[in-house]
């Protein structure tokens, strides 16, 4: 259920993604009503962005908004407003809560100075993290615009992948599996078996981080005694918990690996 009454969030939201959508979804689960502000033209036009000319103009951006709202939460009160400051509507009366991304935390804090200097309480601040595209970076519309990634955060760029393994019986698996997550990829195998010690756990960590020197990505794949594997998937920024693929056939692993590295996100419209 809902725990504010007005809940108010703001960007620029522009190549629509899975990262815009997480903050939307997270603005209807918390607020009765919602207000997005939409940056409008103007504003851009006295805060450039890197790559300002290929944002989509406000129309546009904030049509979109309103659809992903209509078809996400049809009969809900939620506003899309033109954003022409930092702060918009976030600072007025009636704002119970204000959604922001790992990102722009700052930004919240600001708009309670705002609120304070202009005698009102501050609101929680609801902080979204960021979403991961598939090469454990952030989605963003930079990155979308530049052509590394697509809405929903698949990458389409060239990358390269480490990868550390202790049972060369697995490589075609895995080559498969990254040949259809990233086509544009390209991958270098390298065997540590006897080499690496401890549990399948310890010995993914390692491989992985051993494998992430000139690479974009690394995983490391250590086969259980029992049955299945231990994948650790990370990047230069971010590295991810050891998950677990069950026992069986070589084609076990690689679809267990099909759903690591293409995970199921909601289409953003």
């Amino acid at each position: 259920m809902p725990r504010f009454r007005h809940v108010v969030l703001g960007g620029t939201f522009d190549r629509f993604h899975v990262g815009h959508a997480a903050l939307l979804a997270t603005a209807f689960r918390a607020g009765r009503s919602v207000s997005v502000g939409v940056t409008s033209d103007r504003f851009l036009a006295d805060h450039p962005k890197p790559g300002i000319r290929s944002i989509q103009p406000f129309a546009t951006r904030s049509r979109i908004v309103r659809r992903w709202i209509r078809a996400r939460y049809p009969g809900r009160e939620g506003a899309v407003v033109p954003l022409d400051d930092a702060v918009g509507r976030s600072a007025e009366d009636g704002v119970d809560a204000l959604v922001v991304s790992s990102e722009t935390v700052a930004g919240g804090r600001a708009v309670n100075a705002r609120r304070r200097r202009l005698g009102r309480r501050p609101v929680p601040l609801l902080v979204v993290p960021l979403v991961l595209a598939d090469d454990l970076r952030p989605v963003s519309s930079r990155r979308i615009r530049a052509g590394e990634i697509d809405a929903e955060g698949r990458r389409r760029g060239p990358i390269s992948v480490g990868v550390g393994l202790d049972d060369s019986r697995d490589r075609p698996a895995v080559a498969a599996a990254l040949g259809r997550a990233f086509p544009w990829g390209t991958v270098r195998f390298g065997y540590v078996g006897g080499r690496t010690r401890g549990s399948a756990r310890k010995r993914a960590v390692a491989l992985a981080a051993a494998e992430l020197r000139g690479h974009d990505l690394a995983l490391g794949i250590a086969r259980k005694e029992r049955s299945g594997w231990t994948v650790v998937e990370r990047s230069p920024v971010v590295a991810l918990d050891p998950r677990s693929i069950p026992g069986g056939p070589a084609s076990a692993l690689r679809r267990g690996l099909d759903r690591i590295l293409r995970p199921s996100r909601a289409k953003p419209l």
